[in-house]
């Protein structure tokens, strides 16, 4: 081809890649003339000149180190990522390189700053957006190709390397400052959810707002397609109650005005929701209460669930001066089996600032009934039971069915399990005229038979103990019959018609509720209910692929996770049994759409299956001690120890380049301190 055709050409594609990068953003500057453009086995660089009135106009993008900028190759045409490498200012006296005795005496002037910045960058990643195609950029920038400050969403995420789709976690940063104008939002892919999610950080850093923008993201189904997951949060704390309610920054102002405007820009695409489905543990301290005042068990639930209403939005509106009305209250029972669901339903407005708004709270009673319970269940349910003990008590209890023997209540195999220690002691006389009932008889026998050790039988009590002092077994109703006792909530009918009874809210379990209301120790009791669940939820997945069934997504938040999954938990067999536990389920959440997102405050806290399970890590401002186990870049360690409130960095296989720095906004959900009140 003749020297003056090529020439024409390049002509024509400068021309091209001119008017294509007006398009997509704002031209900063050129790809220098003066210096070398490189690329080298160890990489490449570019070289490029900003005027001065550009530079002081977009100088939140341009004046850090490891901001990202666009350039379009002129040769190729695609769009090439930068990272600014360095930044170089010169005042005009140091343009002219006068020696330092010029200066007569040291004087500041403002035209003397109306110099060109050099920027340094590294190509990173190149889109072709005809054929919507991301590769690496390794091939050399050409000269006088237009360095692009971008503006057009879809290229700053192609160039980025970020998901196009997903979950909604916030914005892409440079340093702490939303790159891009806020034109870079972060999606996580529904994908990496199933394959398990590490959410770590310190106090005040931003995890719950952090999880309450994920969840509301999931529930507006905004940009993660046709598949919406059904949401379950063990939550220990009670801070998840209140989504419902508005946001606390759009009522009483108290952040800066770019925190609004992007919570706003936020709010456009990701809607609150206005309902939460509540399982609230029902104690036998709680149901004493209301035996005496009322008749049956179904007076009993709903003023059980008025109640608790009240106790969630009494303090807050007296706190914030707003009111509230149950405008409706009933108790639902649908139909399922082995047994119903049975759960209250209400209608409640709220009125504020001028504004109201009608809210929906669904309680679902949960409680345990020990007939319901097949030996390996009640085994399951308590981590801290030997391996002896686990052996023991399942060949009780089979022993007891193959028998027909039938202990009615979980008190009854606790005081059986007594008397046969008893009997083991070598002094024991039976009192006269004490006969013992046949089925706890049946239990002596079976213990004498099996030769089971003082030590095993001891276990087996306090773990049993433990169970009942959560307080949570066989809690009377008034009723006769099936109705005698509350019963399980069948977790797998709730989760097969979740948007069909429950308009597909978020399901929380408050566990806080229970603490307060059981006297056994607080660790082992939440952890008692939340394994439970956990395990009730693995086992409806177990028979939704048994049954080729198309898989529902399901994801489980479990706030302060080492609460539940302990690096130390004082037990050698409670951390084989859970994580035993976990791993099964975590397994299988992959191959049937059942994510578990896990948050703490340190990665030492938990246990390592979590750090080995979880492929996504999401670090907020944390300590930097931590960041060894990390395993971030060096780029990323000095700063999220610095970062500020709702700053991380997110660590994924999902991630062209493995790594991204993001911010998330205000809450964009109700986020209120209920123990603060």
């Amino acid at each position: 081809m003749p020297s003056s055709e090529i020439v024409r050409d390049i002509e024509e594609k400068l021309k091209k890649a001119i008017e294509f990068s007006e398009k997509i953003g704002r031209i900063v500057g050129f790809v220098s003339r003066t210096s070398p453009s490189l690329i080298n086995e160890e990489g490449g660089y570019v070289v490029f000149d900003v005027d001065p009135v550009v530079y002081f106009q977009n100088y939140s993008m341009l004046a850090q180190a490891g901001s990202i900028l666009g350039v379009v190759d002129i040769k190729t045409m695609n769009v090439v990522s930068l990272k600014v490498l360095s930044v170089e200012r010169r005042d005009i006296l140091a343009e002219l390189d006068l020696p330092d005795m010029y200066y007569p005496l040291p004087h500041s002037e403002a035209s003397g700053l109306l110099t060109k910045t050099r920027i340094k960058a590294k190509p990173l990643l190149a889109y072709n957006p005809e054929a919507d195609e991301l590769t690496v950029a390794n091939y050399v920038i050409e000269p006088q190709s237009p360095v692009v400050l971008l503006t057009d969403t879809h290229i700053i995420q192609k160039i980025m390397g970020l998901p196009t789709t997903g979950v909604f976690l916030g914005y892409a940063t440079i340093g702490d400052t939303p790159a891009f104008e806020g034109n870079a939002p972060l999606f996580l892919p529904l994908k990496a959810f199933y394959q398990h999610i590490l959410v770590l950080g310190t106090t005040g850093s931003g995890k719950t707002t952090l999880l309450k923008n994920m969840i509301a993201s999931m529930y507006s189904g905004y940009n993660i397609g046709d598949e919406k997951p059904s949401i379950v949060v063990i939550d220990p704390n009670k801070d998840y109650i209140t989504i419902p309610l508005p946001p606390p920054w759009t009522i009483n102002t108290y952040a800066s005005r770019d925190e609004v405007v992007l919570a706003e820009k936020s709010m456009e695409k990701v809607n609150g929701l206005n309902g939460v489905v509540v399982i609230l543990p029902v104690t036998r301290s709680v149901i004493e209460e209301y035996l005496a005042k009322y008749e049956t068990w179904a007076r009993i639930l709903k003023a059980i669930g008025e109640d608790y209403i009240h106790s969630v939005l009494r303090p807050l509106t007296t706190r914030f001066n707003w009111s509230y009305e149950i405008i409706d209250i009933d108790v639902v029972e649908e139909p399922g089996s082995p047994r119903p669901l049975r759960f209250v339903k209400s209608k409640i407005r709220i009125r504020y600032n001028n504004s109201s708004r009608d809210i929906y709270y669904y309680i679902i009673p949960y409680a345990l009934r020990f007939t319901d319970f097949a030996p390996r269940e009640i085994i399951a349910l308590n981590p801290y039971f030997t391996r002896q003990a686990k052996d023991a008590l399942h060949r009780i209890l089979h022993a007891l069915t193959c028998k027909n023997a039938y202990l009615e209540t979980i008190y009854d195999l606790y005081e059986a399990l007594k008397e046969a220690r008893y009997r083991l002691e070598d002094k024991y006389t039976r009192p006269r005229g004490v006969v013992l009932d046949p089925s706890r008889e049946y239990v002596v026998e079976v213990i004498k038979d099996l030769a089971i050790h003082k030590s095993t039988i001891e276990n087996m009590i306090r773990q049993i103990a433990a169970i009942i002092d959560t307080g949570l077994f066989d809690v009377y109703t008034k009723g006769s019959g099936e109705d005698k006792y509350l019963h399980e909530p069948p977790l797998g009918l709730v989760l097969e018609k979740h948007f069909e009874l429950f308009n597909g809210y978020p399901i929380v379990v408050d566990l806080e509720y229970l603490q307060i209301h059981s006297e056994a120790d607080p660790e082992k009791t939440i952890s008692i209910v939340a394994f439970r669940i956990l395990n009730k939820i693995f086992e409806w997945k177990i028979v939704e692929s048994r049954y080729r069934m198309t898989a529902k997504p399901v994801l489980i938040f479990i706030d302060e996770a080492h609460r539940f999954f302990p690096s130390r938990g004082g037990a050698e067999e409670y951390i084989e049994n859970v994580s035993s536990m976990i791993d099964r389920i975590a397994r299988l959440g992959r191959a049937r759409r059942l994510g578990l997102i896990f948050s703490t405050h340190s990665p030492r806290d938990v246990h390592d299956i979590i750090l080995q399970l979880a492929n996504t890590k999401i670090v907020l401002r944390t300590d930097k001690t931590h960041l060894s186990i990390l395993d971030l870049p060096e780029e990323y360690r000095d700063f999220i120890t610095r970062a500020s409130d709702r700053v991380g960095v997110v660590k994924s296989h999902v991630l062209r380049l493995g790594y991204a720095s993001f911010k998330t906004p205000l809450p964009l959900i109700g986020h209120y301190d209920l123990s603060a009140l």
